[in-house]
């Protein structure tokens, strides 16, 4: 049975964008190992910084992706992000229509945490007697509960938008679990099938690494995330009390103020020369320094939305073969297990997360083990064509049911 698949979203960004691009093109990718064909729907321009020209109609790694509206790229003037919103929405919806009519449309996967944007296409959907489907990769309750703000637009995507669909996709056993107590209270039944990280690069595809280069720890994450970078340096300093100073390469954009902020901290503990800063770099350099790293570093906070979350990245280092240096929250502990596929602290401080490091610098060839071990979970549990087995019957099934 041949089943034709729309993703929509506002804010993923296909084939341009970071983490939400990534997860588009490796849910789109498990799909079309069966008889599926994707097509990726931008409701408004991606939320990208460009100076050239970006051609908001064409083909990525075998997938269509279409911005009905013509901007490839979000608009920086305001009213112009308001056309690019309006038409983005009603020429998208002639573009279902269009497609509904021509018997090439039979489920949407919805991408998006904006309640009244779920509520709408479903409703909109429903109509047309397409099934939809939801992408959820954020607990919006947790995160509104870890950042104190945002509790009103939460609910609303949790108890009004959620029980309007008729699947859903969760990324965590966390957020399964809510979306099943949703379901009960409102005495519904929201049919999940549970998709964790999803990664798309494997042995053969990494580069070669360097034959010389200075040993040095990796951390891959946008300064934006200021209390992670502060543990990064704390943990520099607690290795260099116990006669460690290894460098630390920061990959990843960050505002120049935060940055400074970084270096100022660091300045204070004595580890600012321990600091290098690559700024954003592309895909191939990024997996080279991931496998020339002694440990690639993923401090996670201990809070709820960390723990209903479940990092993309951690997919990306671990399939480098190289040692993962981070600490159980959430769903880590279910696949990590600490010296066995990686180096798991129980709590995420600088003197556990540098015990974990120092067992690497001590035991290289112990670290290599663990390293491989690592790579062959990932490729096993978290790489597209086995994490997404199941979703082609499970995806038949939704719309068998919603005839």
């Amino acid at each position: 049975m041949l089943i034709n698949v729309v993703i929509l979203s506002d804010s993923a960004s296909f084939p341009w964008g970071m983490a939400a691009a990534n997860r588009v093109r490796n849910l789109a990718k498990g799909l079309t190992l069966n008889q599926c064909v994707v097509e990726y729907i931008g409701l408004r321009g991606a939320d990208i910084l460009s100076s050239e020209d970006l051609n908001p109609k064409g083909l990525c790694d075998g997938i269509k992706y279409f911005y009905p509206g013509g901007f490839s790229a979000r608009p920086n003037n305001w009213w112009m992000r308001r056309v690019d919103d309006l038409c983005g929405t009603c020429l998208s919806i002639i573009h279902i229509l269009h497609k509904k009519f021509t018997n090439k449309l039979d489920a949407v996967i919805i991408y998006s945490s904006k309640s009244h944007i779920v509520i709408f296409w479903c409703r909109f959907l429903h109509l047309l007697h397409i099934p939809v489907l939801l992408e959820v990769c954020e607990w919006p309750l947790a995160r509104a509960q870890t950042f104190k703000h945002g509790f009103s637009e939460a609910n609303k995507f949790s108890y009004n938008a959620i029980p309007k669909v008729d699947a859903v996709l969760p990324i965590s056993t966390y957020i399964d679990n809510e979306i099943s107590k949703i379901a009960k209270k409102k005495k519904k039944k929201i049919p999940s099938f549970l998709i964790p990280i999803l990664i798309d690069i494997t042995p053969n595809n990494l580069p070669t690494p360097h034959k010389r280069f200075e040993p040095y720890l990796l951390y891959s994450g946008a300064i934006a995330y200021f209390d992670n970078a502060k543990i990064v340096v704390d943990t520099l300093y607690e290795l260099k009390c116990r006669g460690f100073n290894l460098p630390v390469k920061f990959t990843g954009g960050g505002e120049k103020k935060l940055i400074e902020q970084l270096k100022q901290y660091a300045d204070e503990k004595g580890v600012l020369q321990q600091l290098k800063f690559t700024g954003f770099v592309e895909e191939y350099e990024l997996y080279r320094l991931m496998l020339e790293a002694k440990a690639l570093l993923a401090p996670l906070p201990e809070d709820l939305r960390t723990a209903a979350k479940f990092p993309t990245k951690l997919g990306y280092y671990l399939v480098s073969g190289s040692p993962v240096v981070t600490n159980s929250v959430g769903d880590v502990g279910l696949y990590l297990q600490d010296g066995v596929n990686a180096f798991v602290a129980q709590e995420c401080n600088p003197v556990e997360l540098s015990d974990k490091i120092e067992q690497i610098i001590n035991n290289p060839t112990y670290a290599e083990e663990v390293g491989r071990n690592g790579q062959k979970l990932a490729l096993d549990k978290f790489h597209y064509t086995t994490a997404c087995k199941g979703l082609y019957e499970f995806l038949q099934k939704i719309i068998t049911s919603s005839i």
